[in-house]
């Protein structure tokens, strides 16, 4: 039997946990299906352990022995599992392995298993940020905390402070919404009054949207039911506490709470009710489609979330898809994992099927990682921690191609050395800012507010990043 303080915690504990933002009035919500999408939401993937996006987007084969597609491929060859020596099997690892595409100048290739991404770029739909950086560190925990944070300025050892994507829901008026087993720091919203601190009034947390809220009675279940009557019983309590205690109070506040929960999830419940989970998106996660089932739930809860953007008043949204730390056997490692998210039929295909135009129209994805790879393959058929990278935003509203040079030539000279890096040109505050002020206008300097000093790649602007 679970004894009663546990099941007071777990029931609390369940979904809608860390805040119930500003909430919009039950009564407003009243059309079944999936609600329109009239307000800019932007999606942040965070792909902790730093994806070789190098691997992704590699330069052109070229037999030329001075050139960068062929020093690229000589020395990169055994994260790539081929031959270090052979030149033929460059080619052939190119040829057959990459769709060749054109941006920034120069040719580059899409990993074939990433249909999806190929198609989308194609449409004018992908913008590839080269050279970008927010950490100088290499060390995981540090540089993903400044990710999240959007901060620079992030000390190593400092626990507290806001997410970008809780400021920018702040700024825009809604709430940022984490959809992972565990909120990320990318969602936690501004203190009002104390920029080191961060208050999560803005932030929803909803793990599983098909099971959010508090616990509710079956109304036809068995009445002697442990559960069912623990439930009744904890109804009963809040509701006669609510009129004894003074809200102000500490229990006051638990109990009103309590209330708005019971109040926010109807809707939630009652609009996705009405919305059968689309099968393709059900196998995402339960049909063996994906590696990571985990991701697959994160696209129904996206989803989900979308449907009812109205009720929980979304401006951001947080995914995760973990583990891109490839020192070993990196082509086995990240191919299934850059498939999952952009292969044909895979997560992010999947999910763009199943949303209605206006979805598609106002719902911009950034996806990056705390850091990128080292220029050179290792011994163990993998990429150490580097720190440049590429970063990726994708939807509608993008002016896609490539910002920034994808493969500087001063990177040849450095394969000579040990460790070297792809140089970090752009910091994050300069592209993630420019969807910040298509989000909300305005927005992006409160949200970066070290923006206007940032680095910046020369010929690089991102004036006309968001066209819509």
């Amino acid at each position: 039997m679970m004894e009663r303080r546990n099941f007071i915690k777990a029931a609390l504990a369940t979904g809608l946990l860390y805040g119930t933002g500003s909430l919009p009035s039950v009564s407003r919500i009243a059309q079944a299906g999936f609600a329109p999408v009239n307000r800019r939401i932007l999606v942040n993937v965070m792909l902790a352990g730093g994806p070789d996006f190098r691997h992704l987007f590699p330069p052109a084969y070229n037999a030329n022995s001075a050139s960068f597609g062929y020093r690229y491929w000589e020395a990169r060859a055994r994260s790539h599992d081929i031959s270090s020596s052979s030149a033929s099997a460059w080619q052939d690892r190119w040829t057959n392995d990459y769709f060749p595409v054109s941006g920034g100048g120069t040719t580059f290739g899409i990993l074939r298993n990433c249909g999806w991404l190929k198609r989308m770029y194609d449409q004018g739909n992908v913008a590839i940020i080269a050279n970008a950086i927010g950490s100088s560190s290499r060390d995981h925990d540090h540089s993903i905390s400044i990710l999240d944070q959007g901060n620079r300025a992030y000390l190593a050892n400092a626990t507290e402070g806001s997410g970008w994507g809780g400021r920018l829901a702040k700024a825009a008026g809604g709430n940022a919404v984490a959809l992972t087993k565990t909120p990320r720091r990318f969602c936690y919203g501004p203190h009002p009054t104390n920029p080191q601190l961060y208050d999560n009034a803005n932030m929803i947390s909803a793990a599983d949207m098909r099971n959010v809220g508090l616990y509710q009675t079956d109304p036809d279940s068995n009445p002697t039911y442990t559960r069912a009557r623990l439930v009744r019983s904890l109804s009963n309590y809040y509701r006669a506490k609510r009129a004894e205690v003074p809200r102000g109070s500490t229990f006051g506040r638990i109990v009103e709470h309590e209330r708005r929960l019971r109040q926010f999830e109807q809707p939630i419940n009652n609009r996705l009710a009405t919305l059968p989970i689309p099968s393709g998106i059900a196998d995402l996660y339960s049909g063996g489609v994906l590696n990571s089932g985990s991701f697959g739930t994160q696209i129904r809860n996206l989803y989900d979330a979308l449907a009812c953007n109205d009720v929980l008043n979304m401006r951001t949204a947080s995914l995760e898809y973990n583990g891109w730390d490839s020192h070993k056997g990196q082509r086995n490692m990240i191919e299934p994992k850059l498939s999952d998210m952009f292969g044909d039929g895979k997560a992010l295909d999947t999910l763009y099927q199943n949303l209605p135009g206006d979805a598609q129209a106002n719902t911009v994805i950034v996806i990056a990682g705390e850091f990128g790879r080292q220029l050179k393959a290792n011994g163990d058929n993998g990429t150490d921690h580097g720190r440049g990278n590429y970063m990726l935003i994708i939807g509608q509203p993008v002016s896609g191609g490539v910002y920034g040079n994808m493969f500087p030539t001063s990177e040849i000279a450095k394969l000579t050395g040990n460790s070297p890096d792809i140089d970090g040109r752009t910091h994050i505050d300069r592209h993630f800012g420019a969807v910040c002020d298509w989000v909300q206008p305005g927005s992006g300097g409160v949200v970066f507010p070290a923006r206007a000093t940032s680095d910046i790649e020369p010929g690089v602007s991102f004036g006309a990043l968001m066209s819509g």
